[in-house]
């Protein structure tokens, strides 16, 4: 597993309503994937394909720089 650093996204219940880029509505306790530097959040059908992309991307930049297990 790569190196989790603080400004990375991650998966939340949600303490505010908000809305997905999507367009739909993350209520208060529904989990979403944040990302902190954007202040953004995606529903968990939009987070699923995210999340997946960054861990893909974390793994790929790990193994680049020699960091890989």
């Amino acid at each position: 597993m790569p190196t989790r650093y603080g400004r990375d996204p991650f998966w939340l219940s949600a303490r505010f309503n908000s809305k997905c880029a999507c367009g739909a509505e993350v209520k208060r306790g529904e989990r979403g994937f944040y990302y902190p530097n954007a202040k953004k959040m995606l529903c968990a059908k939009c987070g699923e394909t995210a999340s997946r992309d960054f861990a893909a991307a974390a793994q790929d930049e790990a193994f680049m720089s020699g960091n890989s297990y």
